[in-house]
């Protein structure tokens, strides 16, 4: 196949619908550890292959033993991996900022799900922190 047909297959899926649509995802997203739980609800517009950040924050955590206070800094970030009639994969990523500035990944999950069918995903129950992500995409 010569490049000018690979170039026309490559335009022709681009202007299919499904490549043309705008991608709405709704996020439930829950942290629990240490008896706190944090929580951010969000919808934000997807593009085929660019990382969105759904939420970026900063957590106050208090060590009552010694009225210190600590900031936690979380960030968590989708990208829409792959689209068809059946099914949407979107790789989600939530990082946490450790004291000495590196990054920790909390969780790395890849959802497959379809359009209008809410999925979730839960980390280990035995962890120190629990993550619980709820997922929908609708098109717009």
């Amino acid at each position: 196949m010569n490049e000018l047909s690979k170039g026309l297959i490559l335009f022709s899926a681009l202007l299919s619908p499904l490549a043309m649509a705008d991608w709405l995802l709704d996020v439930n997203f829950e942290l629990s550890s240490a008896g706190r739980t944090q929580t951010v609800n969000t919808s934000l517009s997807l593009l085929p292959g660019e990382e969105t950040v759904f939420f970026g924050t900063t957590v106050q955590d208090m060590d009552a033993t010694v009225q210190n206070v600590n900031a936690r800094r979380l960030v968590g970030s989708a990208e829409l991996l792959e689209v068809s009639a059946e099914e949407v994969k979107i790789a989600f990523k939530v990082k946490e900022q450790l004291d000495d500035g590196a990054w920790r990944t909390l969780i790395s999950p890849t959802i497959s799900t379809g359009l209008n069918t809410p999925t979730s995903f839960e980390s280990d129950e035995d962890a120190e922190q629990q993550v619980k992500l709820q997922v929908e995409v609708t098109s717009v």
